[in-house]
């Protein structure tokens, strides 16, 4: 009877006898592959949540930018009156607010940008080499 111990087999009644080099080579083929399966799957998961990542600052990019012109166009409206010029200094500071979350998501969305695309380039030199 026979079982394999730590790449050794082993028999109850003789002791440890090495593997062969082809059963060692076959051995850490295996491995490498699990090794690119897993990694395969790592950067695809990764590569996803960025690509979420990026599509949310992406829509908040929009809305920021939208809110931002809306805001100004009010502020304008609310200085042709003299009685709301208190209303459009406040109106002002959040549009402001709007314009720097707009010019940050920018500077994030950039810094996103590459890491995606390292993780998608892992992944698919994982997925040519498992071919």
């Amino acid at each position: 009877m026979c079982y394999l111990k730590n790449n050794l087999i082993t028999e109850l009644t003789d002791g440890p006898i090495p593997l062969s080099g082809n059963d060692y080579r076959l051995q850490n083929i295996v491995d490498i592959k699990k090794q690119l399966e897993l990694e395969r799957a790592k950067r695809g998961r990764l590569s996803i949540n960025y690509n979420k990542s990026l599509k949310m600052i992406n829509a908040a990019e929009g809305v920021l930018a939208v809110s931002f012109m809306w805001l100004n166009t009010e502020s304008v409206v609310f200085l042709s009156t003299v009685v709301a010029a208190p209303a459009a200094t406040a109106v002002e500071a959040v549009s402001l607010g709007a314009g720097l979350l707009f010019i940050t998501g920018g500077f994030v969305s950039r810094s996103l940008i590459p890491t995606a695309e390292k993780h998608e380039r892992i992944k698919l030199l994982a997925d040519k080499n498992l071919i």
